[in-house]
């Protein structure tokens, strides 16, 4: 049987719930024996359960690991299909392939309507959440627009060295 001790102060207010002394305290029952018997079968039996679903958890990651779904940890992504702020968004070649297709065929960051089409559709090959997809076409557009201008600058860049050289050539000519 499982006791409870009580202190100085709650002897002096017993209620006369059958505490017994013992120690010079005031002790009373809390679990008997046959309850703590039950206690430690359900404590065996959810330490079985935990196992199990490690288990599981574990063959499903290995699981998602081999068929290259990527790395989206699903207890992370559980509520609401949301995946974590610290966590970054790792698409497939699938997911990749599909965006870039339709980054090629459109002009600019789809509507929200369209974002919603395009993830349920890339929600087939992965995990993969709107904002995952709005933020990458609006990288993607970013990276486009950076290669644009750099091209531009290398060309500009090209053209003023060719005028330079001429002007120098011009500049020897006439001496």
């Amino acid at each position: 049987m499982v006791w409870l001790e009580i202190d100085e102060r709650e002897k002096s207010s017993n209620n006369g719930f059958g505490g017994s002394v013992v120690n010079g305290g005031l002790v009373y029952p809390v679990m008997t024996e046959q309850q703590i018997e039950i206690l430690r079968h359900q404590i065996v039996a959810y330490t079985i359960i935990c196992d199990q679903l490690v288990e599981m958890y574990n063959s499903f990651i290995a699981q998602q690991d081999f068929l290259g779904l990527g790395h989206c940890d699903p207890l992370m992504a559980s509520r609401a299909h949301k995946i974590s702020s610290r966590q970054r968004w790792a698409p497939t070649h699938a997911q990749l392939h599909i965006l870039e297709n339709l980054f090629v065929q459109g002009s600019g960051t789809p509507t929200k309507q369209k974002i919603k089409e395009i993830t349920n559709e890339l929600a087939q090959h992965g995990l993969v959440i709107e904002s995952n997809v709005y933020n990458w076409f609006q990288n993607r557009r970013a990276r486009s627009k950076k290669k644009k201008r750099s091209a531009s600058q290398q060309s500009n860049t090209k053209s003023e060295a060719d005028t330079l050289e001429e002007k120098k050539g011009q500049v020897v000519l006439s001496e």
